[in-house]
């Protein structure tokens, strides 16, 4: 285990911000004269090109094993599953989350699929799957100030990190205005300026929590929870998706709900998603 979070920790805390991966050699990077008129044109185009921000783990984060460097997480495996149903292959494109739907919107990627919550303002540049999970946010403290902050309060005027345009950053202003926000493009990056001491606290939700812990044993999970205040994590598709195209991936969420958890765990145990 210990070793394996090494692996994972060595490149993602090394700052990777861009990288293709094709499921099938392509080499790619750019998306196909925008969105599909149909799933049988979407199949003769014969692959999507995704976007995430591939430094959240365990939704999704970069892996080296045996020299070779990969994204993997429970979104990655969700992306497995949606790409089958629609019966083409995939090329991720990883980049920082505030950048996600400006390349959607600009047509440089097809779908995103990040851990992204179908907000009020983000359903103004894209359209939204059925939400494939839903869970909830914890503070993160450095170990030896967990006592110190165990209320809400006592952040209350403190310096506190979240990923930039996330849930969590809209949780923060709602909740703890007089704080002080630092505002990041990866999860990696927040513990990072958690243990160096350039904020008090971050708030991320639980799985990423889990395994920021395991990789960085100077930060812990405090008491201070928070409920997700969104529908839920969904994938982004461009404004006007066709509707088939849609319907596939909807049947695909509700085909793998019962399974997505177990996936989450998997990989908070660090164990890799198979096929």
């Amino acid at each position: 285990m210990k070793k394996l979070l090494k692996k994972m920790t060595t490149l993602v805390m090394a700052g990777t911000t861009i990288l293709a991966l094709a499921a099938c050699g392509s080499s790619s990077t750019t998306s196909s004269n925008g969105p599909a008129d149909s799933l049988e044109d979407l199949q003769k185009r014969g692959k999507i090109v995704v976007g995430t921000m591939a430094a959240t783990p365990p939704y999704e984060y970069h892996l080296v094993e045996n020299g070779e460097d990969k994204i993997v997480g429970s979104d990655i495996k969700l992306l497995d599953e949606v790409a089958k149903d629609l019966g083409v292959d995939y090329e991720i494109k990883d980049m920082d989350f505030d950048g996600l739907l400006v390349a959607l919107q600009s047509g440089k990627i097809d779908m995103i699929i990040s851990a992204m919550s179908p907000t009020e303002e983000r359903e103004k540049n894209a359209d939204f799957t059925d939400v494939y999970y839903k869970g909830r946010n914890v503070m993160m403290v450095r170990k030896e100030d967990v006592d110190k902050y165990k209320t809400a309060e006592s952040l209350a005027d403190k310096k506190i990190g979240a990923i930039k345009t996330s849930v969590q950053q809209t949780i923060l202003e709602s909740e703890l205005p007089k704080a002080t926000l630092k505002l990041l493009g990866k999860s990696t990056e927040l513990s990072l300026d958690l243990a160096n001491k350039k904020v008090d606290a971050v708030l991320v939700d639980i799985p990423t929590a889990t395994l920021l812990a395991k990789a960085n044993s100077s930060i812990v999970a405090s008491d201070i929870y928070y409920e997700d205040p969104s529908a839920g994590a969904a994938i982004a598709m461009p404004n006007g998706t066709n509707e088939e195209i849609m319907e596939t991936i909807n049947g695909t969420i509700e085909r793998i709900k019962p399974d997505y958890e177990e996936w989450l765990k998997k990989a908070m145990d660090g164990v890799e998603l198979e096929d």
